[in-house]
């Protein structure tokens, strides 16, 4: 990659991985839920008169936003019941090693035994943070951000039967489909709606601008940009500095402290990601060394 190339690259992982703090911050004055529908209605209703609508059935538009209903209302609620912003962004990253089980059973493509590791490093990264009961007070909060992850991993398995699409039209199509069941859960589920909004504070304001055109629509809009010059392989692995950039400005911006134990979770999380996003070099280097041993017997 070029280096400007990989300068955007950088600043769109830095944008997603900020956002978490950004949530936590704008969610002191909002319910959850609510928070959540503001910011698709927010990404979507100026853009949807610019941009065509992609070429999918509309009952696929609505599969891929009710996708995006159940992955953000269980995050969104998750860090309000306490789990950490820091921790969210990482936890959130092992969506790719959910897609990769979704993939076995949805597409029948099946992971080599190098993925099969990488996943398996990774769970028990995961099983080691359920574990920690210092980093967040509930464990609750915990698996509704494990299940937001299963949600994000499904959205890869349903852009992939999408086809070959317009991924910048289908994100902000998509996004006009969660502002209804989100407002109709919050109505079901909170209180405090409307005072919330009349009296939103310049940081809830920007909080929800921050995730909607910054995290949704430009950095989604460059990262398309990217995937459209760049073979996949060399752009997605970016998305390991999402945690990184996360858990660094959780703790700027809100002075989050990391338990050893969660710490040592990272790393082996981190280090499931790793081996699932570099495969194919640990493949390559694999037979490499292989075919070395036997040309020295």
């Amino acid at each position: 990659m070029k280096f400007p190339h990989i300068l955007v690259a950088i600043f769109v992982t830095l944008i997603w991985g900020s956002a978490f703090a950004v949530i936590e911050i704008g969610m002191q004055g909002f319910p959850p839920i609510f928070n959540a529908a503001l910011r698709f209605l927010t990404a979507s209703i100026p853009l949807v008169f610019f941009i065509k609508r992609p070429k999918v059935s509309p009952l696929f538009l609505l599969l891929f936003g009710m996708n995006y209903v159940l992955m953000f209302s269980l995050m969104y609620v998750g860090m309000k019941w306490g789990m950490p912003s820091g921790l969210t962004s990482l936890v959130l990253q092992t969506a790719v090693l959910f897609a990769l089980i979704l993939s076995a059973f949805v597409l029948q493509e099946f992971p080599n035994k190098i993925q099969i590791f990488g996943v398996l490093i990774g769970l028990s990264g995961i099983a080691l943070i359920a574990t920690d009961k210092e980093s967040f007070t509930s464990i609750s909060a915990f698996l509704l951000v494990l299940g937001a992850a299963f949600f994000y991993g499904a959205s890869s398995i349903i852009m992939k039967r999408a086809g070959n699409v317009d991924m910048l039209a289908l994100l902000i199509w998509g996004c006009l489909v969660p502002p209804i069941p989100l407002l109709g859960l919050s109505l079901m589920l909170e209180t405090g709606q409307w005072h919330a909004f009349k009296n939103m504070s310049l940081m809830g304001g920007f909080s929800i601008y921050y995730t909607s055109l910054l995290g949704t629509v430009l950095a989604f809009a460059l990262w398309g940009w990217l995937l459209k010059r760049y073979p996949a392989n060399m752009v997605v692995p970016f998305n390991l500095l999402v945690p990184v950039f996360g858990i660094i400005t959780s703790y700027i911006l809100l002075n989050e402290q990391v338990t050893n134990t969660s710490a040592t979770a990272c790393v082996i999380i981190f280090t499931g990601l790793l081996v699932v996003s570099f495969h194919n070099r640990i493949n390559n280097w694999t037979l490499r060394r292989k075919r070395m041993l036997r040309s020295q017997q």
